[in-house]
């Protein structure tokens, strides 16, 4: 049976500003398993129960625009107020605190706004009892009464002899085995049917069903085949190029293997990609002779240009005068392209960004160009670098700024830009 209680009071004078505890500095009882921290004001329960408050506070004033508010308030949401009077005199309050999980604690606190200062005429300015009231108060147990007595065993009766065990039958012969009937006839040898989620392609292959054994002849045939989320095999071989792919699906891949070459033989973008997800990984892309198209052109959301390798013919004299062929274009709509560890090279530009897109261009290589440009796009630019021979100096700048491009990130101070990216040589033209 647990007895637990605490009388505390306080004997100085002082001033409690709102939220402060009020604190005890005589402790007059404490039995039990509870204990008060006179540091801070805090009483804790080491046993759960049910505990009942009774305390007052003597005040002689308040700076603050409510009455001298106080309550006990514990550490699981309880809150006792006291009666609220003037900011002079006793503040009187109890209450029940049920302790459901020790340990808890409690405290009694000034809710009021300013101050309140304790009564200075009064030996004791405030006190606080608790004491547990759910003792069970139980009666002395009555004596044990006598065992009776145990009454005698009886005799086992005698086990019965075991029967004896019957002879065992003689095992008859075995019968002679039957003839073996004949063997039915093989059958046909079943087909590999194409997966639709991965197809192949070989260049001048014909009459083929996307199997790698069977593969198409041409990309566009495989585009048309694969399946959202699948991917397009591009064997290798030479690929010529003379009208548009369109890669319109889903979360599609075009992935080139060893010894893969694309080449453009004809004044036509060689691939639109539309839709989302759609990634271009391990391709080289070059063209007969220099067309004024861009060999990629990306719409919609979430493309990865990943990998690859972009070059064109090699263009005389300054680059001024160079026909404007670009590794890529970026439509207005385009968000979230990532275009990583690529190389871009002998071309006008690795590629032109256009107003509103957003991306990545990260790790890739840029060499023989008048470098990126960035017409209103918002792109983050990081590990790039320029290979040998370096980018064209006539326009002076492997990343272009035009005017209508943003200040600040991920542009802006210049000087990050340019460290980010090899020492970059940036045109700011905003």
């Amino acid at each position: 049976m647990s007895n637990i209680a605490l009388q505390i009071e306080r004997l100085i004078e002082g001033v409690i500003n709102a939220g402060e505890n009020v604190i005890f500095d005589n402790v007059l009882y404490s039995s039990g398993n509870i204990s008060y921290t006179p540091a801070t004001g805090v009483i804790t329960f080491n046993e759960a129960g049910r505990y009942v408050f009774d305390w007052w506070v003597a005040t002689q004033s308040g700076v603050g625009t409510s009455n001298a508010i106080f309550a006990v308030t514990s550490s699981q949401g309880d809150i006792l107020y006291g009666n609220l009077p003037a900011k002079i005199g006793e503040i009187v309050g109890a209450g029940i605190v049920d302790v459901i999980t020790a340990p808890a604690t409690a405290q009694l606190s000034y809710q009021g706004t300013g101050s309140a200062f304790y009564a200075s005429t009064l030996p004791v300015k405030a006190t606080l009892v608790v004491v547990e009231d759910d003792i069970v108060s139980e009666g002395p147990t009555g004596p044990t009464g006598a065992t009776g007595a145990t009454g005698a065993t009886g005799e086992t009766g005698p086990t019965g002899p075991a029967g004896d065990t019957g002879p065992t039958g003689p095992t008859g012969e075995t019968g002679p085995t039957g003839p073996t009937g004949d063997t039915g006839p093989t059958g046909a040898t079943g087909t590999i049917e194409p997966n639709p989620f991965n197809v192949y392609v070989q260049a001048g292959a014909a009459g083929g069903d996307g199997t790698q054994a069977e593969p198409f002849g041409t990309i566009q045939e495989g585009i048309a085949a694969v399946s959202p989320g699948g991917t397009v095999n591009v064997l290798a071989g030479t690929y010529p190029i003379t009208a548009q792919v369109l890669i319109n699906k889903a979360d599609v891949t075009l992935k080139g293997y060893p010894n893969t070459l694309i080449i453009l033989e004809a004044a036509v973008i060689p691939f639109l990609v539309t839709g989302s997800g759609v990634t271009l990984r391990g391709l080289t892309i070059t063209s007969d002779i220099p067309y004024a198209v861009e060999f990629i052109q990306f719409a919609g959301t979430n493309h990865k240009l990943i990998e690859n390798v972009i070059f064109g013919p090699v263009q005389a004299g300054p680059s001024s005068g160079w026909v404007v062929n670009r590794g890529f274009v970026s439509q207005g709509n385009v968000t979230d392209l990532m275009v990583q560890n690529n190389v871009f090279y002998s071309m006008r530009q690795p590629a032109y960004l256009n107003p509103n897109s957003t991306g990545h261009i990260v790790d890739n290589v840029v060499y023989s160009t008048r470098g990126w440009v960035v017409d209103g796009a918002i792109f983050v630019f990081s590990g790039n670098s320029w290979g040998i021979p370096e980018n064209t100096e006539d326009d002076g700048a492997d990343i272009a700024l035009l005017v209508g491009t943003i200040t600040g990130a991920p542009y802006d101070p210049t000087t990050a830009l340019s460290e980010n990216n090899s020492m970059a040589a940036i045109s700011d033209q905003r």
